[in-house]
C-alpha cells in the first residue's frame, strides 16, 4: 500500500501541479492508496467553499477506486469530507483512526496530544452539525474559510513546535492493547519516526509530503516499510 500524508496542497502555495503529477504516476502502481489527512491546506467540503483542485482530486479518486482501494482520513485541515464526499473513496472517515481489519490502524494524529487543549476545544467548536448548517447559509465562503485556516494555525503555536513523544508512546500502547493491531500509521507531526513496541509491532510517524515530497510504501506481505521521494518510489 502507498500512504500519503500532510501534503497541504493549495492554489496559493503552487504545489498542486506536482501533486497531481504524482497521482498520475500512481496510476501505474498497484495496491491500496491511503491519504492520511491534511492533503489540502484547507478543504471545507460544502458548496461555495470548494475549489477546482478539490474537484479534480475527487474525480481522480472516483476513477481509481474502481481498480484499487482508496482510503481517506480527515485531517485537521479537512472538514465534512466524509459526510459530504465519502462516495468518492472506498472508505473515508472523520474519526481519529481507521482499522482496516488486517492488523493496520491508520490515524491522522491531531487528537493524540491531549495536552493541547486549545486545539481540541477549537476542533469541537468547528466540527459539528450547527457549524455545518451555518456555513451552508453564509455567502462569504472564501473569506470565512481563510479565517478558519488562520484560526487553526493560531490555536496552538507552542504545541506546534513540540514533539509530544510521551503522548505518542502512550497512544501506541493503547492501540496495541488490541492484539489484532500490528502496525499503526500516523501523520500530522511532520516527522519521520519509528516506535517499536512488542516484537513485530511498530508505530510509524510518516513524513509530510509538503516539505519532503516523500510517500510511504508498505509491503504487507513482508512488513517492509520504504519511505522515499515519490519519484524514487520502487514499483
Amino acid at each position: 500500500m502507498i500512504i500519503v500524508t500532510d501534503a497541504h496542497i493549495s492554489s496559493a502555495a503552487g504545489n498542486s501541479a506536482t501533486f497531481f503529477e504524482m497521482l498520475r504516476a500512481f496510476e501505474e502502481t498497484a495496491g491500496d492508496l491511503i491519504f492520511l489527512g491534511d492533503i489540502f491546506d484547507l478543504w471545507i467540503a460544502l458548496p461555495g467553499f470548494e475549489q477546482e483542485i478539490h474537484r479534480e482530486f475527487l474525480a481522480w479518486c472516483r476513477t481509481q477506486k474502481g481498480r484499487r482501494k482508496i482510503g481517506f482520513i480527515e485531517g485537521n485541515h479537512e472538514f465534512f469530507l466524509a459526510r459530504k464526499k465519502g462516495d468518492a473513496f472506498s472508505w473515508c472517515t472523520d474519526g481519529p483512526c481507521r482499522d482496516d481489519g488486517r492488523g493496520h490502524l491508520f490515524c491522522h494524529g491531531d487528537q493524540i496530544n491531549r495536552k493541547d487543549r486549545n486545539y481540541l476545544r477549537f476542533r469541537r467548536l468547528v466540527r459539528n452539525s450547527v457549524t455545518r448548517m451555518l456555513l451552508k447559509h453564509i455567502p462569504l465562503g472564501p473569506e470565512l474559510a481563510e479565517q478558519v485556516r488562520r484560526g487553526m494555525k493560531n490555536t496552538n503555536p507552542v504545541f506546534r513546535k513540540m514533539f509530544p513523544e510521551n503522548e505518542i508512546t502512550a497512544f501506541g500502547k493503547d492501540c496495541f492493547r488490541d492484539r489484532r493491531v500490528r502496525t499503526v500509521f500516523v501523520g500530522h507531526f511532520h516527522r519521520e519516526y519509528v516506535m517499536p513496541f512488542s516484537p513485530g509491532r511498530r508505530l510509524y510517524l510518516l513524513p509530510d509530503w509538503l516539505s519532503t515530497e516523500k510517500v510511504a510504501l508498505y509491503r504487507e506481505a513482508t512488513g517492509e516499510m520504504i519511505l522515499s521521494h515519490w519519484r524514487e518510489m520502487p514499483v
